[in-house]
Order: C-alpha cells, then sequence, then structure tokens
C-alpha cells in the first residue's frame, strides 16, 4: 500500500486494518500448528477435511460476523 493510500485512511480504517492484519496472521499460524499436531499425533487423518467456524463479535455494537468453510490438513509430512 503507497504511503498515499495510508494517509487517506481514517484512524477508524486503520484500527480494523491492524486488527484483521493480526488476526490473520496469528490466526493462520496457530490453525497451522494446530492442524500438524493433529494429524502428528493421529488425532486427525493427514488430508481430512475438517468443518470451521470463525466468529468476530463486537458485544458494545452487537454485530456478530460469522465465517464457515472447510480445511484440510496436512499430509503427514507436512
Amino acid at each position: 500500500m503507497s504511503s498515499d493510500a495510508k494517509s487517506d485512511m481514517t484512524a477508524s480504517e486503520m484500527t480494523v486494518r491492524k486488527f484483521l492484519k493480526q488476526l490473520g496472521v496469528t490466526g493462520h499460524q496457530n490453525l497451522s500448528d494446530a492442524l500438524e499436531d493433529a494429524v502428528r499425533s493421529g488425532v486427525v487423518a493427514p488430508g481430512s477435511d475438517l468443518p470451521v467456524t470463525a466468529t468476530i463479535e463486537i458485544g458494545a455494537l452487537k454485530f456478530s460476523h460469522v465465517v464457515t468453510a472447510s480445511l484440510k490438513a496436512p499430509d503427514a509430512d507436512g
């Protein structure tokens, strides 16, 4: 993103972007680790499909956003 585009963002937009970036980075790292651990320990079969639901809530706004998908477990070799 260019510095001009960043300077055009409001403080509100910047905080939302920072939250979503943090959510994405930490969520990705934690999910990857959990999936690899589950396959390694035999809890989940390699390559199996796992349903996932993520919910973001802002209580003060009575806002809730739910995303559902299916994740594929990694192969046994990672």
